[in-house]
């Protein structure tokens, strides 16, 4: 970078000169390099006869620094503008600068949003996309869901929970009226005082209504690779997918900690979420519960 730098004095030197031999008042010349870590962009600006420099960074955002950093908050393509002004005129340079769309800026809003970006559960059914299968590698479903599903079971007000990750790790979860989304066998034996609202056939409840904190320091990371989940028919290996380990719950509360992140874009999430069926193993998943979420 000093090399470069040193490159560019020179040959803003060499025009300066030119002008001056050509006995033309020296104008104010600029150049810039930039370095893209992420979000985060660092500028290195060369100046000559200037008194003034005015950065536009293509997104709304600007500085007078010379050398300035900057954090954009969106994936993009943005023309960056550096403009000197001397005694003689102003002088403008432009280059592009791209944003690459990564995983941590799509869940989380990146390091320009330190209040991280939240998440709710859709009420609109996607084919393909919501419904319960088995623990496989191939996230089948083979039981659909349909728009409003938590209407049905008179839990709508979950629809209004938010998760929010943050780009230091945290993760939030905001519980709405004390009530979550939770599985019927995790809550009959981990929140049974607290059920509020069950029907007396269990067959045809596949919920439970049931008070609960989510923790306040609850915390979120990443696992992108193979993994092994031990369901209740035995080890499930996963090949090239992705692993949420949270803290605390996602959309749907159980006694497992499986949540594969299966995509995301910059407005929705689809996951797959480990559930329990069975009081027997109640401990280890025997379906996958896929659910989609939108960014608000």
């Amino acid at each position: 970078m000093k090399n470069r730098r040193l490159v560019q004095m020179v040959l803003l030197a060499i025009m300066v000169w030119a002008c001056d031999t050509d006995d033309a008042p020296p104008m104010a010349l600029a150049d810039f390099q930039f370095l893209v870590e992420d979000t985060q962009v660092t500028f290195n600006g060369t100046v000559a006869n200037a008194n003034t420099i005015q950065w536009d960074f293509g997104d709304g955002a600007s500085s007078s620094e010379e050398d300035p950093v900057h954090i954009y908050a969106n994936a993009g393509t943005f023309d960056v503008v550096m403009t000197v002004s001397g005694p003689n005129g102003s002088f403008s340079e432009t280059k592009q600068v791209t944003i690459l769309p990564s995983l941590d800026l799509l869940l989380t809003g990146g390091a320009a949003r330190p209040e991280g970006k939240s998440w709710r559960l859709k009420k609109a059914f996607t084919s393909g996309k919501e419904g319960a299968g088995p623990v496989t590698d191939g996230l089948g479903i083979l039981l659909p869901s349909f728009d409003n599903l938590l209407d049905a079971v008179g839990l709508g007000t979950s629809y209004e929970d938010t998760f929010t990750f943050v780009h230091d790790g945290s993760y939030i979860v905001d519980n709405k009226d004390g009530q979550s989304l939770m599985g019927l066998v995790y809550a009959s034996i981990f929140e049974g005082a607290n059920i509020t609202a069950v029907s007396a056939d269990v067959n045809n409840v596949p919920l439970a209504n049931v008070l609960y904190t989510p923790a306040s320091n609850a915390t979120w990371e990443l696992f992108e690779g193979d993994f092994t989940i031990d369901a209740a028919t035995g080890p499930v290996q996963f090949t090239g997918k992705r692993q949420l380990i949270l803290g605390e719950y996602l959309g749907f509360k159980d006694a497992s900690t499986v949540v594969i992140l299966k995509d995301i874009t910059e407005t929705t999430m689809n996951v797959a979420l480990g559930i329990h069926t069975e009081p027997t193993v109640f401990d280890k998943p025997t379906l996958l519960f896929h659910l989609s979420l939108e960014a608000l």
